[in-house]
């Protein structure tokens, strides 16, 4: 219908605007990703801001969307009534969240968004959605489903996962690939303080006899772990499938992690003859000890090569020559 001469428009409504301003997970802030363990509820708790409130609206209700297999969780679905008082509203509200089924290590995380509408659906849409509405978790139960043992080596290793993922340093093969490496390499250090299996000092040929045999051991690698294949006109240690792996036994020890940085140029060197971007150095600390030493977990880390090379060297210190507590009395 055309607008006659002097006809007073109304102005547009201001936009209509969902704000997702928090999720915690039994009670703490969910990070950019959240673990949970398979098969135990958890509490769910969202906040949001509302920016208006449609006049025919009874409800807002936000519900999760995935394409996930929806028997592998169940999520709450958050129904709001129309508050009162004026705008912007900021709503809370708790559920819960289950995880049917757990992941295993080479599994991204589960990912879920919430959506918005008003209820009846006559009401005023679409609603914009803003902020962060996007849950990433993981549901890799390494209680019962450890990866080496020790579980802040497990830690370490689900950590240097998703960086590597999150850099996209490594295609899915080739991470698979480096976890099987890491999750030998974990178990042996883990071992190493537990059990004190490397006493004395050690020759770099015994420790790689020693690491070569654990690999082996692994159903996963068997055949395809490499010794002393050529790269870079030199001789690397050990390679699996491509991914280096570079062993060093080092008397005088290893004070911090900084320290193996002296053989991550060595390690990178290799790792680029091979096209890798990735590469493992495990060194063996074979100082005689006068303290306690660091838990195996600490022992892990990710060191750079100098650029443009820029490889990313993953680095597992192996304690050796525990001395007995006891004799650390005074």
């Amino acid at each position: 219908m055309p607008q006659l001469v002097g006809e007073q428009t109304s102005p547009p409504p201001p936009e209509l605007s969902v704000a997702f301003l928090k999720f915690q997970i039994d009670g703490q802030a969910a990070g950019s990703i959240h673990q949970l363990t398979p098969l135990a509820l958890h509490d769910l708790e969202i906040e949001v801001r509302v920016s208006r409130w449609p006049e025919s609206a009874e409800t807002l209700r936000l519900s999760p969307i995935s394409t996930e297999l929806r028997s592998s969780y169940d999520l709450s679905e958050f129904i709001f009534d129309k508050p009162e008082g004026e705008p912007p509203y900021i709503l809370i509200q708790r559920g819960r969240a289950v995880l049917q089924l757990a992941q295993g290590l080479n599994a991204r995380p589960y990912e879920f968004k919430y959506s918005a509408a008003f209820d009846p659906i006559s009401s005023e849409q679409p609603v914009a959605i803003v902020g962060h509405r996007t849950l990433l978790i993981e549901g890799l139960d390494i209680r019962s489903n450890p990866i080496t043992g020790y579980p802040l080596v497990d830690k370490k290793i689900l950590s240097i996962r998703d960086f590597l993922r999150r850099n996209d340093l490594v295609n899915s093969n080739e991470l698979n690939d480096v976890l099987e490496v890491l999750t030998v390499l974990g178990g042996v250090a883990g071992r190493a303080i537990q059990d004190a299996e490397f006493d004395g000092v050690w020759s770099e040929a015994q420790f790689q006899n020693v690491i070569r045999r654990e690999l082996r051991r692994n159903p996963q690698i068997g055949s395809g772990l490499d010794e002393h294949p050529k790269a870079s006109g030199g001789i690397t240690d050990l390679s699996y499938r491509g991914i280096v792996i570079e062993l060093k036994s080092l008397p005088a020890g290893v004070k911090a992690l900084e320290d193996c940085q002296a053989y991550v140029e060595q390690t990178a060197s290799y790792a680029i003859a091979k096209e890798k971007r990735v590469a493992v150095l495990c060194v063996l600390d074979c100082s005689t000890k006068t303290t306690a030493p660091w838990p195996a977990g600490e022992g892990i880390t990710i060191l750079k090569s100098q650029p443009p090379a820029e490889v990313s060297v993953i680095t597992i210190v192996v304690q050796g020559n525990i001395t007995r507590p006891s004799k650390l009395s005074r």
